[in-house]
């Protein structure tokens, strides 16, 4: 069985200071520049279920790909797959 601590995402850019994070050959989440406020903002989907429509907010690009990474994590294991 694989750990939680071993998942890994595969991120694409796309365009315009975007990219989708890809857990195999799924789409997870997204995460994208925010020019007029000069931070980024991340949305996990297609991942837990459950339709997120708004987004969360990151001051640096890395920090919306940990943030992104920690949600995907949790949700495997709120699942029990730890």
């Amino acid at each position: 069985m694989i750990a939680i601590s071993d998942i890994r995402l595969t991120w694409l850019p796309l365009r315009n200071g975007t990219y989708c994070a890809m857990l195999g050959r799924h789409e997870v989440a997204f995460v994208m520049r925010r020019e007029s406020a000069s931070d980024w903002a991340w949305r996990i989907s297609h991942c837990n279920g459950t339709p997120q429509t708004g987004f969360n907010y990151a001051p640096t690009l890395e920090g919306a790909k940990s943030e992104v990474l920690a949600g995907i994590q949790n949700w495997f294991r709120q699942a029990g797959l730890e």
